[in-house]
């Protein structure tokens, strides 16, 4: 064999290689995006511990509208929307409305940190998703997004970034049963 075929064979090998790599890439990106929620979709079940220590589970929110925050201590737009949430919170909650701020890894004190470093008093039920495998679930990115469902388990909705007071109320109004 000549050294011209050779370096043939070598390109085409390193060709195959690059086109291998390449498929499985592009295969695994695509795979988890259409494992990701979308709107019209039944939300996942999930099961949280919150701050306090009890459990949460999605079931527990039947024929109720709830608002799931992800978020994280370490995120700028998360501290900004977080005391309009905790407002409208206290408004809706008694409209069969609730929030779950639902935080991406399990630091109770850097959460209790976060709330006391506000300007405003923040008092939202918190559960933990150390794993991301809720986040994973909902395919959430960036931080913040939420999440809005209704009372029959459907998504209606989700946010992604930073929402205003106005927004978290159109929201809150959507899924008033």
């Amino acid at each position: 064999m000549t050294k011209k075929n050779k370096k043939w064979i070598q390109y085409i090998v390193m060709t195959l290689i690059a086109l291998a790599i390449a498929f499985i890439v592009y295969s695994t990106v695509t795979q988890s995006k259409s494992k990701a929620v979308a709107v019209g979709d039944e939300a996942p079940a999930f099961e949280l511990q919150k701050m306090d220590g009890s459990t949460v589970k999605m079931s527990d929110y039947k024929g109720k509208g709830v608002i799931l925050n992800f978020w994280g201590t370490w995120c700028d737009p998360c501290k900004r929307e977080m005391p309009a949430l905790s407002k409208n919170y206290e408004a809706y909650k008694g409209k069969n409305v609730e929030v779950l701020a639902i935080h991406l890894r399990k630091t109770p004190q850097q959460v209790e940190q976060f709330f006391s470093g506000l300007k405003e008093e923040v008092h939202l039920p918190v559960a933990f998703d150390k794993d991301n495998e809720v986040a994973d679930a909902f395919g959430i990115d960036p931080l913040p997004t939420t999440v809005v469902i209704d009372k029959n388990g459907k998504v209606k909705a989700i946010h992604k970034g930073e929402m205003n007071d106005q927004t978290i109320k159109n929201y809150m109004n959507s899924v008033t049963p």
